[in-house]
């Protein structure tokens, strides 16, 4: 007997057999789910069923595990791409192995290289999740009688938030590079990051229909956290609106991943060339969500309160937000003269 149960955007199907093991399998739609049911059914019927599976993982491929996981779990979340990336590490570290050979030394011993190569502790700890959801599939889902190997694996502790401020001349250093490297889009995305404190991925991702320079917001339907917010503008983020040209795409700003990187890299380097001030040079370290740091840390500057912070941020938690906020001494000073 089959039954199918609808997960997220997956459908999982389970084929009960009486003194044998569930048979059972995940689709990214319905049709397929009960045509494979069904075939299933009609083979168990006539004993023609072979065993694809091993109810302890020994005879399942690491490989084919997360190939699977990729397909149906990894594509429908925000962060596929950064997940995939190190699921394809792990294919080529484990390739050849079973999912049974993917015990908790492996994974020690992953954890060990990482630190060796001095990967920050919240990658490990990002490499430690994906695992640990691909395993829980495996039992979950494949009903496979396998242990999780990051279970009892102690997380690394959080990173340290940067503290990282891009004060008035820094930003006019790097504006300045932009105009001389002819980057008008690229300034203008900058400056819109330092007046709204809005992610790389939420700038790119505006169209027009998104903008209200009535009411001074912008309209963001998803974020990190997959909720909508609105962002208010400040009048500088109005002005830099008005002046951009709008093409026949409807982005607000029409440029790709690639093309940002590429453009932000080089107007970085020029910066720095040109830096004479005495010091560690701010432009050897710089990244452009360090802009959407130095924005939050402004409007706390200016009075605004965690609340109304988080607001304009989408941060949750005040643990969050803290990491994020960074008040100038002189905005202290003020404040208890």
């Amino acid at each position: 007997m089959a039954s199918i149960q609808k997960r997220n955007n997956t459908y999982r199907v389970r084929v009960y057999r009486v003194g044998n093991s569930t048979l059972s399998k995940t689709f990214s739609n319905r049709i397929e789910a009960l045509q494979w049911a069904k075939f299933t059914e009609a083979q168990l019927t006539l004993s023609l069923h072979e065993d694809e599976k091993n109810p302890s993982g020994e005879a399942i491929l690491f490989k084919d595990a997360a190939e699977s996981y990729i397909k149906n779990h990894s594509v429908h979340k925000k962060i596929v791409r950064s997940e995939t990336y190190r699921l394809k590490i792990l294919m080529k570290r484990w390739d050849g192995l079973t999912v049974a050979q993917v015990d908790k030394k492996a994974v020690l011993a992953l954890r060990d290289e990482l630190i060796i190569a001095r990967r920050s502790n919240d990658t490990i700890n990002h490499y430690f999740n994906t695992l640990s959801k691909l395993f829980q599939m495996l039992a979950g889902e494949w009903d496979l009688d396998i242990a999780n190997p990051v279970k009892g694996i102690k997380r690394m502790p959080p990173s340290q938030g940067r503290s990282k401020r891009v004060n008035k001349v820094i930003e006019d250093h790097l504006l300045s590079a932009c105009d001389t490297l002819s980057y008008p889009l690229l300034k203008s995305m900058i400056e819109f990051a330092i007046q709204t404190g809005m992610r790389r991925g939420e700038i790119m991702g505006l169209i027009w229909g998104d903008i209200d320079l009535d009411e001074r917001k912008a309209y963001l339907h998803t974020s990190k956290n997959g909720e909508p917010r609105q962002v208010p503008l400040t009048q500088r983020a109005l002005e830099v609106l008005k002046e951009l040209i709008k093409d026949e795409t409807g982005r607000v700003f029409p440029m790709t991943v690639h093309d940002l990187r590429g453009q932000f890299i080089r107007a970085k380097a020029h910066a720095r060339e040109g830096w004479i001030e005495a010091g560690v040079n701010p432009f050897d370290d710089l990244r452009f969500h360090d802009l959407r740091h130095e924005a939050l840390s402004r409007l706390s500057d200016l009075g605004l309160n965690v609340i109304e912070l988080s607001c304009i941020s989408g941060h949750k938690t005040l643990g969050m937000l803290k990491r994020y906020t960074h008040p100038s001494h002189q905005a202290i000073l003020r404040k208890i003269k």
